[in-house]
Formats: C-alpha cells, sequence, structure tokens
C-alpha cells in the first residue's frame, strides 16, 4: 500500500509529535507511584492520526509510540516486543474504525455508555476488590493508592454510590459530546482504553503483574488517559477538519 503526499505528511508531523512527546520528561510518561510506573499522553497522536488519515497512517504513528516504549522504558513490561508494539498499533486501528463506524449518528450515545460505565466499575467490583486487596496487605503504600483508597472505601460503604456516579458521568458525557464532538471524542475513548486494556492484559498474561495490580493501574491511569485524549482529540480534529472545509 502506497501512502499519498499528505498522508506522509501527516504520519510524519504527528510521529514528530510523539517523539518529542517521549523525549521530553512529564509529558509522553508521566511519573506515577503505580507498578506501571507511569501514565501516559503519547497514545494521543495517534488517535489523531486515525481520525485525520485512517488506519495505516494512526497504526504507523502507533508503531513509533511503540519504539519509545520499547527502548527508553526502564522496566521489564515494556522490553517484550509484543507489548510494547502490539497495543500501540491497535490503538489507530480500533479509534479509525469506531470513529468511522460511529460517525455521529451512534457516537454520541456509546461514548456516554462507555464512560458511566468505567466510573461504574472503578467506584463498584473494582473498589470492592481493590480494599480486599488493600486490606490483605497485597498492594504496596503510596499517595496515589491512599488516596484511592480513601475514594474506594467510601464508595464501598455506600452501595448507590457508584450507579449515581456513572450516571452521572454518562450524563455529563452526553451532554458535552454533542455535533461534530461525538464521533472524534468516542474515537479517543476506544483508542485509550485499546492500549489501557491491551497493556495490562498482556502484562498479566506474561506474568509481569498479578491481575489485582494490574487493575489498580487501570483505575489510576485509564480515566484520566481517556479524558485528556478527548479533550485534546476533540478540538485537534475539529480545527483540521474546519481548516480542510475552508481549502
Amino acid at each position: 500500500m502506497r501512502l499519498s503526499t499528505r498522508e506522509m505528511t501527516i504520519t510524519a508531523a504527528l510521529g514528530a509529535v510523539a517523539i518529542v512527546m517521549g523525549l521530553v520528561p512529564w509529558i509522553g510518561f508521566i511519573p506515577a507511584p503505580t507498578p506501571a510506573g507511569s501514565a501516559t499522553t503519547m497514545h494521543i497522536p495517534v488517535i489523531i492520526a486515525a481520525t485525520l488519515e485512517g488506519p495505516v497512517v494512526g497504526a504507523l504513528v502507533g508503531a513509533i509510540f511503540g519504539f519509545f516504549s520499547f527502548t527508553r522504558s526502564a522496566i521489564p513490561i515494556f522490553k517484550n516486543p509484543l507489548i510494547a508494539f502490539g497495543p500501540r498499533i491497535l490503538i489507530g486501528v480500533v479509534a479509525f474504525v469506531v470513529f468511522a463506524a460511529l460517525h455521529r449518528r451512534y457516537a454520541r450515545g456509546t461514548s456516554a455508555a462507555v464512560l458511566g460505565a468505567a466510573i461504574y466499575t472503578i467506584l463498584g467490583p473494582g473498589a470492592q476488590r481493590f480494599e480486599a486487596a488493600f486490606a490483605a496487605g497485597k498492594i504496596e503504600p503510596s499517595w496515589l493508592i491512599a488516596g484511592y483508597h480513601a475514594v474506594a472505601s467510601v464508595a464501598v460503604a455506600q452501595a448507590w454510590l457508584p450507579l449515581a456516579a456513572g450516571a452521572a458521568g454518562a450524563a455529563l458525557a452526553w451532554w458535552l459530546l454533542g455535533g461534530e464532538n461525538a464521533a472524534p471524542a468516542a474515537a479517543a475513548v476506544a483508542g485509550t482504553l485499546t492500549n489501557t486494556v491491551g497493556v495490562l492484559t498482556l502484562a498479566v498474561a506474561f506474568g509481569y503483574l498479578p491481575a489485582g495490580a494490574a487493575f489498580v493501574v487501570g483505575a489510576t491511569h485509564g480515566l484520566p488517559e481517556v479524558v485528556l485524549a478527548v479533550a485534546i482529540t476533540v478540538p485537534v480534529y475539529r480545527a483540521v477538519a474546519l481548516a480542510r472545509r475552508r481549502g
């Protein structure tokens, strides 16, 4: 498959953005006291590439993201090439599929439902599992763990709270994602979850993380990464789309 001049330009530009994000501390990989070592924003150029130019360009920018993880990460998880490259390449593919399939018609409701379900999972079943592991001393303390424990202990004690928070999150997302925001927002959610779920699932499968620790990483990193991806992807996509319409 041959890339057009525009596709090559977008690949080079967003690949360069990904490289800069990977090189500058606290931008591409944000240190966090969890078993994963850091949260990331490097998936965002991949999602933007997929929404602007399709799955091939998204996969190529994702491969650049994976290369950085493989060559620069100090933790063993990302020295496994399947974990470093696989989910990152799939970010662009899944984000484009969701963007194309849900363009306008279903994206708003799907994004709202996914966000509501994620909030319920983190504060409901996930909080219960976390509290059990925390009480058994299976999770090493840190300021991030202490913060999540404070929230989880309240959520477990009040059974209605996870449902109410999930419903409120879904309603807020439905209100925010009207009009042309819906499709790129859905792509941002799907692409981010592809990265988070893909990396953590493979980390558990290869024995790098126990399932409980993987859930903690997903709960503490996943939701902020989704929010950042939506907040950046939507305005960038709309600005580029508007510029293209004006010629």
